[in-house]
């Protein structure tokens, strides 16, 4: 080699890949020195083509996929028979996990066998809130979750992929014909595991199954690690589709990897018998041994006859639109409850709801995503990418055509059931009932009868449930009670009932009836003790303080910080953490009682003129209702004027109470006080002197 070729060559800068120069919209361009750490664009083809030739070998049956997301989703198929050039893989970035007859659709696959994990550890629960491993480094991840998967009885995966924003397990298996899809859909659907309850529990089930229980104490600690780990539960189905290795990662600006092994060559396949034993319920030669037991038991009695099939009538789709329309329904009030579809999941609630919305209203992709992008959070561009495939069948279906499924005739859409919406959405039992879902919900959806489903219709248009009537009713009526014991009329007591309700008369004397005939309930209640007093640092100022905070507006002065601080630091004087002794005689007025001290407290006005007001009673005073179920008036019992008006009162009572018990009827105690008595004079001295201390003047 010449002097002047080899200065060419030290001159010469290294080789960057296209997409690591590539512009995008508000970057930078990379340069040589950014992007030295990353292969050659040439090394990143020739990982592309190992990534596929180790899914797909040479010469094996059917074509598979190979899909570009830069720019439109694109994607082509190619035989594995074929031999792959390097050209065919320099623009694309995904490749599909089986092989298919023509095109990717899992109704068309020609080989089924490998099974995989995708994890996405950036991603939301279905509350939103972030997963325990976010940003944790891709290989401590892996260390994580396969302590679980070999915890749990399952082989290692072959190999592991950082994908840039997450990970993918993949277990290499043999390749089975495509009739096998159905035993094979059935291992992913038990490896992803069900929608686990918020606490980590699996979901309860409607029948007792011994077999089904040690499968989910076996698999459930890995279940909930798969949970926290991020995976993504739609991405079992047959026709997906993975990165690939060496591709770039856009979102993350990362290059997808091979996390291990670290040589190719160490990549192990497994069995699929094998792996169905350790994640089903019955192993292959338990469930053989079962059908053998089944066929050797005779038939204790004669087979029963089927039932004859239902007609349908001439409309095929009789009676499945309304069904659309409560699933349509259900997913907005989903929406509704969670407060927005988390990360994750808009795509996908996107794509569950316009597929409601085409069943009942029609449409086309555009008016779907204008309607739901806004309510996912998603631009009409992001909505538009998940509505092709809807809206290629909402098309066959304006053009007229159907599908043959049975006997059945179905249109071209997709034709999910409550379960399968709500088991890809994530919601678990407690959720539904907490948003009130009928059928997108798990298990069987709750048919709503049509009288609940009015009653929740006038509820919604803005009608009082009876029972909410009826309590307000028996709280109104009590209040009125309460007005009376305190020396009001009934005429008095009815009036104040029609202001506070807004209703009539009749109704405030019936309410007050049935508060009579309602026996009042004593309950015990703790009342949690007082916190201590704390002292605020007293400041010097020569300034006299002339206002302050007070109860009463001719109080006196609050007591020096000496003061507080000395009465904080006596234990006698800490309030003693005990239990108060309530007698609640309606909601507006209850009696308290503790070992030191005795009062009353009547709640009176609504709204914000609601106050309280209490009344020291002595401490060993009787209570307002002995044991014989009559009231007595509120008293304070400072002189013997009051002490004598409320003894003739009560003395009335007592005959009353006496009178009606020899006529064999009761009569409510309360209704009494609207009956003249004879009461002991006023003592006006005494009133007044009982004035002048509590004002202080």
């Amino acid at each position: 080699m010449s002097q002047a070729a080899h200065r060419t060559m030290q001159a010469r800068k290294p080789v960057v890949p296209a997409f690591l120069t590539a512009i995008r919209p508000g970057s930078q361009p990379r340069t040589a020195e950014v992007a030295r750490d990353y292969p050659s664009q040439h090394e990143c083809e020739r990982e592309m083509m190992r990534h596929v030739r180790l899914i797909h070998p040479h010469g094996s049956d059917g074509a598979y996929v190979l899909a570009s997301k830069r720019g439109p989703y694109k994607e082509r198929s190619y035989r594995a028979r074929d031999r792959l050039v390097q050209a065919s893989v320099r623009y694309e970035d995904f490749v599909s996990m089986n092989r298919f007859q023509r095109r990717r659709l899992g109704s068309a696959l020609a080989s089924v066998g490998h099974l995989w994990l995708e994890f996405d550890p950036y991603g939301e629960d279905a509350q939103g809130n972030a997963l325990p491993y976010r940003g944790m480094n891709p290989a401590a991840l892996m260390a994580i979750i396969l302590a679980a998967i070999l915890e749990a009885g399952l082989p290692a995966p072959s190999y592991w992929t950082d994908s840039g924003r997450g990970l993918h397990a993949v277990w290499l298996c043999e390749a089975l014909p495509g009739k096998a899809a159905t035993k094979v859909q059935r291992i992913m659907d038990e490896l992803y595991g069900p929608t686990l309850n918020p606490d980590g529990s699996v979901p309860a089930r409607s029948l007792e199954d011994p077999d089904r229980d040690a499968q989910e104490s076996r698999l459930a600690p890995m279940w909930r690690v798969f949970r926290d780990a991020g995976l993504d539960r739609q991405t079992r189905d047959p026709s997906r589709v993975l990165r690939m290795w060496g591709t770039w990662n856009s979102k993350a600006s990362r290059l997808c990897r091979r996390l291990w092994p670290a040589f190719i060559e160490d990549i192990q396949s497994h069995r699929v018998d094998l792996i169905a034993d350790a994640v089903l319920p019955l192993t292959n030669v338990a469930y053989r041994q079962r059908l053998a037991e089944k066929a050797e038991r005779a038939p204790t009695e004669a087979p029963r006859q089927p039932k004859p099939k239902r007609t349908r009538s001439a409309n095929p789709h009789a009676g499945k639109m309304a069904a659309w329309d409560r699933k349509l329904a259900d997913l907005l009030r989903l929406r509704e409850h969670r407060g927005r579809i988390a990360v994750g999941q808009r795509h996908l609630w996107v794509f569950l709801t316009a597929n409601c919305y085409a069943q009942t209203k029609g449409g086309d992709p555009s008016t779907w995503a204008e309607l739901l992008a806004p309510l996912a959070g998603l631009s009409v561009a992001e909505a538009l990418d998940c509505l092709g495939s809807l809206g290629r069948r909402q098309k066959r279906r304006e053009a007229g055509e159907t599908v043959e499924h049975g006997k059945l005739t179905w249109n071209p859409l997709f034709h999910y059931s409550g379960a399968k919406i709500a088991d890809a959405l994530g919601v678990t039992v407690e959720e539904a009932d907490g948003a009130g879902l009928g059928i997108v919900r798990p298990g069987k959806g709750h048919a709503i009868p049509a009288i609940q489903r009015k009653a929740e219709k006038r509820v919604r248009d803005g009608a009082v449930p009876h029972a909410a009537r009826a309590d307000a009713k028996l709280l109104a009526g009590r209040q009125g009670l309460t007005l009376q014991a305190e020396g009001k009329s009934k005429a008095e007591a009815v009036a104040a009932v029609m202001n506070l309700s807004g209703r009539g008369r009749t109704w405030a004397i019936e309410a007050m009836k049935l508060a009579a005939a309602t026996p009042a309930e004593a309950t015990v209640e703790t009342v949690a003790a007082a916190p201590e007093p704390r002292t605020a640092p007293a400041r010097k100022s020569g300034i006299r303080q002339v206002r302050f905070s007070g109860r009463y507006i001719g109080g006196s002065a609050p007591p020096a910080p000496e003061t507080l601080a000395a009465v904080a630091a006596d234990p006698t004087t800490a309030p003693a953490d005990e239990p108060v002794l309530v007698r609640r005689y309606t909601p507006f007025f209850a009696e308290y009682r503790s070992s030191t001290a005795h009062w009353t407290i009547l709640k009176v006005g609504t709204g914000c003129m609601a106050y309280e007001v209490r009344e020291d009673m002595p401490l060993d005073a009787p209570d307002l209702v002995p044991e014989g179920g009559y009231r007595t008036p509120l008293t304070s019992g400072l002189n013997a004027a009051t002490d004598a008006r409320f003894a003739a009162v009560q003395a009335d009572l007592h005959r009353e109470a006496t009178r009606d018990r020899r006529r064999g009827s009761r009569v409510s105690a309360a209704h009494s006080f609207a009956r003249r008595v004879a009461v002991a004079p006023l003592d006006v001295k005494a009133a007044a002197e009982a004035y002048r201390l509590a004002s202080g003047r």
